[in-house]
């Protein structure tokens, strides 16, 4: 009994002290001053960071890896591609061996008939529906992530759940970046 007495008296002194700190005249703030105060606003050129200061870099760095991601629609057994792009690709999602649960999607990158890169991918091919249960989707579209160090001439691709194979040449994938830099690393080199 004496615990509830306690427990009432506690909340009904913690209750007056809401209100009164609720009705209590709020402290100025200070302001400072603005550009429409007359003030004057200046953009200040940026400064890089120093090489070994930069830790957010020297993660990024640490997790990824050079590759080309590429967009392919699986229809039946065609295989299109919708999009391939030259990017930082994180280090974890590259790996030929990882372990995958269902049906994958094998993608080889070549060049000059030579496998540089390999990486399996999930294959969506078996979709959950509402009120129909688990339905097999012919066509579908698949995001591929593949680790290379160099320009990646074409990509092999498989997939077994319908029996899809082909071979596409992604070169074009690295016009643009190469068109802004000519003597970048993914650019082919003047013989």
């Amino acid at each position: 009994m004496r615990f509830l007495v306690f427990a009432a008296l506690w909340s009904s002194v913690f209750m007056v002290a809401r209100v009164s700190a609720q009705t209590a005249e709020p402290e100025e703030e200070e302001t400072r001053p603005a550009a429409s105060d007359g003030g004057k606003v200046e953009v200040l050129p940026s400064r890089p960071i120093e090489q070994d200061a930069d830790q957010l870099n020297e993660l990024v760095a640490a997790e990824t890896v050079d590759g080309l991601v590429l967009v392919v629609t699986i229809d039946r057994a065609s295989v299109t591609l919708d999009s391939a792009v030259p990017a930082r690709v994180p280090r974890r999602l590259t790996g030929p061996d990882r372990k995958i649960a269902g049906d994958v999607v094998r993608t080889t990158g070549f060049v000059n008939n030579e496998e540089i890169a390999s990486t399996v991918t999930p294959d969506n091919v078996v979709n959950a529906s509402e009120g129909g249960g688990l339905v097999r989707t012919e066509r579908r579209q698949i995001t591929i992530v593949l680790a290379a160090e160099r320009p990646i001439e074409s990509v092999a691709i498989d997939a077994p759940a319908t029996g899809a194979i082909a071979r596409l040449d992604v070169r074009a994938a690295y016009a643009e970046y190469c068109k802004a830099d000519p003597t970048g690393k993914w650019c082919p080199k003047a013989r």
